[in-house]
């Protein structure tokens, strides 16, 4: 029987052969055992999920989307400096496991100003089109699921698990940070971010699977989970609260406003509820979704509704969230 695909039109072998030309840093950290023993069991096959295409999910209109990087930015920021501390002096590199098509990494480089120095991400994603789509940007990505991942033992200086994180069945999730652990060098730290179940964004969500191309039905992450996770490894773990808004900068308030209409109705397969509604309803709908007023927020919360405010460069549309966001450093440095 003929192994699958690793990567649309490309084996595992293509694969490996392409990263020792283009990403040889990327291949020096690969298990090319583990990589063979992940086909051979056919598990990219069962890796096929709602971001590989619109026809099964929302995969291409996600990844129009994120045409734009710095949607998530202020969130982004943070999650990386608390990825990596500061004042490292060298070349960091951090493993992005729920990178998707290279969002962080692409990020990153347009901030370069704002990240930690020295700073190299490796995307990693379970959907093969997703990794794909990365490489064509030029960025070293690899397929892979969270809980079994392809790099070997202590290669990496720190791993994230963002954006996507509820997407990990609850069961695998014990793995996913074992796995994790198993990565990072002695002294590096994993940050694992979420949204807690009574969010705004759960609540969003849940808007999401009854008027969404896809369902969410996902269980998200609380904090007394997240410690848990990480507890036993990583006594000193820190679960956080950390402001993770989407921004959007456009010329006019309007074309903010309808910017943000479009990026949330493509990011979570609305698009089509929101052009039945309306822009302005789709507007209300989001500021109605992401009202922080009774809601605890941190104290660098900026906004506590959505809003569009004026800037230097036009005008921001901003809706607010809050994740919770767990910082554990892996022992033995």
């Amino acid at each position: 029987m003929t192994a699958p695909a690793y990567l649309p039109g490309m084996s595992s072998a293509q694969y490996l052969a392409e990263m020792a030309v283009s990403h040889p840093r990327l291949r020096a950290l690969l298990d090319p055992d583990r990589l063979d023993r992940a086909v051979a069991s056919r598990e990219p096959a069962a890796w096929e999920n709602e971001f590989d295409s619109d026809s099964g999910g929302r995969g291409d209109s996600y990844r129009r989307a994120q045409r734009d990087p710095l949607v998530r930015w202020t969130g982004v920021r943070r999650l990386l400096g608390l990825t990596v501390p500061a004042g490292r002096g060298r070349e960091v590199v951090v493993l992005d496991v729920l990178g998707g098509d290279g969002t962080v990494a692409r990020a990153a480089a347009l901030r370069p100003g704002e990240s930690p120095a020295g700073l190299e991400v490796l995307t990693g994603d379970i959907s093969g089109p997703m990794v794909a789509e990365a490489l064509a940007n030029g960025l070293p990505a690899v397929r892979q699921a969270a809980d079994r991942l392809l790099l070997a033992d202590d290669t990496v200086d720190a791993v994230l698990l963002a954006y996507g994180t509820h997407h990990i069945p609850d069961g695998t999730r014990p793995r996913a940070v074992a796995e994790a652990l198993r990565v990072v060098r002695p002294g590096g730290r994993v940050v694992l971010h979420d949204f807690a179940p009574d969010s705004a964004m759960a609540d969003f969500f849940r808007v999401v699977s009854r008027h969404g191309t896809v369902r969410h039905d996902y269980e998200h992450f609380t904090h007394p989970e997240l410690r848990k996770l990480f507890e036993d490894r990583c006594p000193q773990v820190r679960v956080l609260d950390v402001y993770d808004p989407f921004t959007v900068l456009a010329p006019t308030p309007d074309r903010a406003r309808a910017a943000m209409v479009a990026h949330m109705g493509e990011s979570y397969g609305l698009a089509g509820h929101f052009e039945a509604i309306g822009p302005d309803a789709a507007w209300q709908l989001l500021a109605e979704a992401f009202d922080h007023t009774d809601r605890p927020t941190p104290p660098e919360h900026r906004a506590v509704r959505p809003t569009v405010r004026l800037v230097p460069e036009g005008y921001v549309a901003e809706l607010p969230r809050v994740a919770v966001v767990a910082v554990a450093e892996k022992p033995g440095a």
